[in-house]
Order: C-alpha cells, then structure tokens, then sequence
C-alpha cells in the first residue's frame, strides 16, 4: 500500500513519530482491530484508533450497548462494524475492561484462535495493562471486575496507545509486558 498525497497530509503528525514512519502508517491502514468493551469506556480508544487511520475496527459490545454505526465522517480510510462475529483474523485485540459483562467478552476473545495479538486495560483500582504481541499459551481468566479506578480513562487510552505501538511496529521485537498503575506509582514488568 503507498499512502496517498491526502493521507500523508492527514498522518503527517504520526509519520514523522521516529518508529512510525509511513511504513507504519500504511500498517495502520492495512490493519483490521477488534476492540472490545462498554460503549462509554471505548469511546475515547475507538475516536484516537479512527483518527489514527486504523483501517478496520470491529466492535464486540455487550447485547444491550449502543450500537455503533460507520464513523466516515470522521476518517473515511477508516471502516468501524459492531458486527463482529468471527469475521475472520484481526490483527490486534484491545480490550477495554470496565465491568463485570466486559470481562465476560473479554474472556471470549482471549479464547479466540484468530487474534494473534492482545491488549488488556483492566480499569479496576489498581489498573492494569497487559501487552501480548502473541497469544500463543494464553487462557482466559474468571476474574471479577471490582471497584472501578479513578483513573479509568487514562488506563483505556494507554493501552490504546500500547496498541497503537504493535500495529504499527513501533519496536522491532515487542516483548510481553504488564504495566501497573495504582495510584502515584506505576510498574513495568516484561514477562517472557
């Protein structure tokens, strides 16, 4: 894929990120996500990837969530479905985890043989990011959701970031790793 004189105007800010380029950019384009979680805590990830240029991005929603419709007008490379139903392999799957029903379809996912990479925002106190540029040797968990973090928000959108980072390509050799925020201070574990 070559990116057209518009897009580079579009991602101009994106391409000149060291690491991203516009090899990664027209990764991005390329790029079919699968985000999952409640409506209210995936808004902000799915307006920064739509923004982003990621080319296809898939919902999974709980059955009584808002149902999300082409987001177009906002970046017309960019094709946003709440029709996820095993619409083959996804590159990535972020996972936006704020509840109890988002654990559950989190669960799902995890589970699923065609996402080949994942990240994890658990938005509890204390939050949680897990980054896995593979799956393979991953099993889902039955943890329940406690009592949801204050900074809920910020944990969504630096996992969309981590997840940015992957699709794009943004290091040569990603590794896993578990971010921790619990208040003031944050940790980061590289797990093999």
């Amino acid at each position: 894929m070559t990116l057209t004189d518009e897009q580079i105007d579009r991602y101009s800010r994106q391409i000149i990120v060291p690491h991203v380029g516009g090899r990664g950019q027209e990764r991005l384009l390329a790029a079919r996500i699968l985000l999952v979680g409640d409506a209210r805590d995936i808004e902000a990830p799915l307006a920064y990837l739509v923004g982003a240029g990621v080319g296809t991005i898939l919902l999974k929603l709980s059955a009584e969530q808002i149902v999300f419709t082409e987001k177009r007008e906002l970046n017309p490379d960019v094709s946003v479905s709440n029709a996820y139903k095993s619409q083959g392999r996804v590159d990535l799957a972020l996972l936006i985890i704020g509840s109890d029903p988002a654990q559950k379809l989190a669960d799902e996912v995890v589970n699923d043989r065609d996402v080949p990479a994942l990240v994890t925002a658990r938005l509890g106190a204390p939050g949680k990011i897990d980054v896995f540029p593979d799956t393979n040797g991953l099993h889902a968990g039955t943890a329940k959701f406690g009592a949801r973090s204050e900074a809920a928000d910020f944990i969504a959108m630096l996992a969309t970031a981590e997840a940015f980072k992957l699709i794009a390509g943004y290091a040569e050799n990603p590794t896993r790793a578990t971010i921790e925020l619990d208040g003031f201070e944050t940790r980061v574990r590289l797990n093999s």
